[in-house]
């Protein structure tokens, strides 16, 4: 799958300031917390990015904005988990998009995977943290089926901020670009 930036490829400097700028964002927005927990738009960034950018900017971005902002929530074994999740949440962002080429064009669709991804998130951190524990398979189940309602909390924010935060990355991030030709592919609600 082609990324969605422009055949003008930018300076190696614009691309590190692009990214810092974006993991300073995601890093602030996952510090401060809304009252309800796991409501954040930092995975819709990062699924955002992903389509537009391509999976290396998406990748890079999950891993310098958890690091980053581990530095202030703090590091511990749940911190590998957090990596694989995201990790994976991309690759399917990237799967979904060249199986269903549509999901470009339609923010019905993409709303919806950015929902999914809420779910896809906790069910990895939660296989991590049961390999990590040694919980069994009931352990497991237990474990992950507590967590379900922080899950549902990061879809539905997921959900609700994805079109809001769409808006404003796709004009910031055509504005980075210069031509943005390209970011207009993503979606002209249909």
């Amino acid at each position: 799958m082609k990324p969605q930036l422009s055949a003008t490829k930018p300076s190696p400097v614009r691309a590190v300031a692009l990214l810092g700028l974006l993991t300073a964002l995601c890093t602030v927005l996952r510090i401060v917390k809304v009252p309800i927990p796991n409501v954040q738009p930092v995975t819709d960034i990062l699924m955002i990015v992903t389509l537009l950018l391509g999976f290396r900017w998406g990748f890079s971005l999950s891993m310098s904005t958890l690091i980053v902002s581990n530095l202030f929530l703090g590091f511990g074994l749940w911190t590998l988990p957090q990596i694989v999740a995201y990790a994976c949440c991309m690759v399917i962002v990237i799967v979904m998009v060249t199986i269903l080429p549509v999901i470009r064009r339609r923010i019905w669709l993409q709303i919806g995977l950015a929902g999914l991804l809420g779910y896809l998130y906790g069910f990895i951190v939660s296989l991590g943290m049961a390999v990590i524990g040694s919980l069994n398979g009931l352990g497991f189940w237990a474990y992950y089926v507590s967590g379900l309602p922080f899950d549902t909390y990061h879809a539905i924010g997921n959900l609700v901020f994805y079109p809001i935060v769409l808006a404003i990355l796709r004009q910031g991030l055509q504005r980075f670009d210069r031509g943005g030709a390209h970011f207009e592919t993503l979606h002209k609600s249909r």
